[in-house]
């Protein structure tokens, strides 16, 4: 339900030496007006807001609706899957834990979990519990280990013992969603429960969080969305997995996300006393690994200088103000939560349509008019910011496929190629005719590859982010092996 009354919000900060009077009164119209003018440049059906402020909810609406053509609005009730924003849940019950002297941030992974390794000795043995949730472990993304992958997230987090590191140990930040499950899994250790049991336990409860879950519910969920071939919105198959995922498997509506953020603005509130957990939540939000401003987050983030990473919370400036962050991305859906902790601000935006920029865009022009900064049309930056960027991708991966043409010439028969293949991390997978193509299949995912001579197949592709496969040969020009760029970046051996 929409905050009705005109709240009068102190809400001075220091900025720069000076107090600054944010608003007087909470412009209800003008927030209105934004949600709607954004939906409807980026087509999406459905969305969900919460703001809130020095403790109260001072802005909370659904609009549009839960399906495209069944025209059920969305309500502030309304369950959408937040994906990766589940991340800072698990650290806020990590933090719970080490309140409790159960857990410490430095722990080594293994003083709990024994049988945890990464492929390299020293990562292995080193990697503490604040590497996991920083996304410093040397593991890059390796997504299709968990995407749709039907195992349980320990299954999953011994298989990334056998991907190599993209990285040096603690080197450098790369997003990495397995550490996530397996940052979980030790907080099951050292809670004695379940994943999912000592959530609700430790948070969802005592925050009031009723409607929150970690499977997918059975009634008051939205649908998500995807933009057809002919430019409007259609239904798209829920991503449905049969485990509770530290990492991504949390459903929350945004009134639920109102306390959420209630509670992270201002942990040492006394309302929050009984759990006792300020100093080690705030602890999620401090900077641990640099995240680098390379060319796009130039682009997206204009008004940032500094960017960095904590316990499940990107940290970055804007506009001389510190702003805390986090999206979430799954099949049909986006969500995004920014605070402003200094003035005890935050929001949420849930959608049900994929891979568009609207969340951010929504964000940050709320934010501008909050906080009273110059506007920028945001939704029209950030169309032309993903039109370019998919302009200039496709122009390097043509260039990078001339260069790959060039540095394997000769032919291959499609027929040597087929058969099983396989790798420690992600097991046995097939290459066999589909009419008159090579498909690729990897557990439930499968895509079909064009030859273009040479030793190469390749796809267009977003679940295997566009897979090039690189055919090798023995002595007697038997295929022995491939390897395959995109989100597998693997090599596969074939079988006999």
């Amino acid at each position: 339900m929409i905050t009705n009354t005109l709240i009068m919000m102190a809400l001075a900060f220091t900025h720069q030496g000076d107090d600054k009077a944010i608003m007087a009164k909470f412009p209800d119209k003008e927030v209105k007006l934004l949600v709607q003018q954004s939906m409807e440049y980026w087509r999406i059906p459905g969305v969900a807001i919460a703001i809130v402020h020095q403790g109260e909810t001072v802005f909370e609406s659904g609009f549009g609706v839960v399906e495209i053509a069944k025209q059920k609005p969305v309500a502030t009730n309304t369950l959408f899957p937040i994906a990766s924003c589940t991340k800072a849940f698990t650290s806020a019950l990590a933090a719970s834990l080490v309140a409790k002297k159960k857990l410490d941030w430095d722990d080594k992974v293994q003083k709990h979990l024994p049988w945890f390794k990464l492929s390299e000795p020293l990562a292995s043995e080193d990697c503490r519990l604040r590497d996991l949730f920083s996304h410093r472990t040397g593991l890059s993304g390796n997504d299709l280990l968990w995407y749709r992958s039907g195992f349980a997230p320990e299954e999953n987090v011994r298989k990334a013992a056998f991907l190599p590191l993209e990285k040096p140990f603690r080197s450098a930040y790369q997003y990495q969603s397995i550490m996530y499950s397996a940052g979980g899994l030790v907080c099951e250790k050292a809670g004695k429960e379940g994943w999912e049991k000592l959530l609700r336990r430790e948070i969802l409860d005592p925050l009031g969080m009723k409607d929150t879950v970690a499977l997918p519910p059975n009634e008051n969920l939205a649908r998500g969305h995807f933009i057809g071939k002919f430019g409007f919105p259609e239904v798209k198959e829920p991503y449905v997995s049969a485990f509770p995922d530290p990492a991504g498997s949390v459903y929350s509506s945004a009134h639920d996300l109102a306390n959420w953020l209630k509670f992270q603005v201002d942990p040492a509130n006394q309302k929050y006393a009984k759990m006792d957990l300020a100093p080690q939540l705030l602890e999620t939000q401090k900077p641990q690994v640099v995240n680098p401003l390379d060319a796009m987050n130039k682009l997206l983030h204009p008004f940032t200088v500094q960017m960095s990473y904590g316990l499940g919370w990107v940290i970055q400036d804007y506009r001389g103000i510190k702003l805390v962050s986090h999206g979430g991305a799954i099949d049909g859906f986006r969500t995004h939560i920014a605070m402003i902790p200094d003035a005890k601000f935050g929001l949420v935006i849930l959608s049900n349509l994929e891979h568009t920029r609207m969340n951010l865009a929504l964000s940050n022009s709320l934010i501008d008019l909050l906080f009273n900064f110059p506007r920028v049309e945001w939704d029209k930056t950030y169309a032309f910011i993903l039109t370019e960027g998919s302009q200039k991708s496709k122009i390097a991966n043509d260039n990078n496929l001339i260069e790959l043409l060039k540095k394997y010439p000769g032919s291959m028969n499609l027929p040597d190629v087929l058969g099983e293949y396989q790798n420690p991390a992600y097991g046995k997978i097939v290459l066999k005719m589909q009419g008159k193509k090579v498909r690729l299949v990897v557990g439930n995912h499968f895509v079909d590859l064009d030859h273009l001579g040479s030793s190469i197949l390749l796809a267009q592709d977003f679940v295997f982010d566009n897979p090039i496969l690189i055919f090798s040969r023995d002595s007697s020009s038997k295929i022995t092996s491939f390897k395959i760029s995109g989100r597998l970046n693997a090599e596969f051996l074939k079988l006999p």
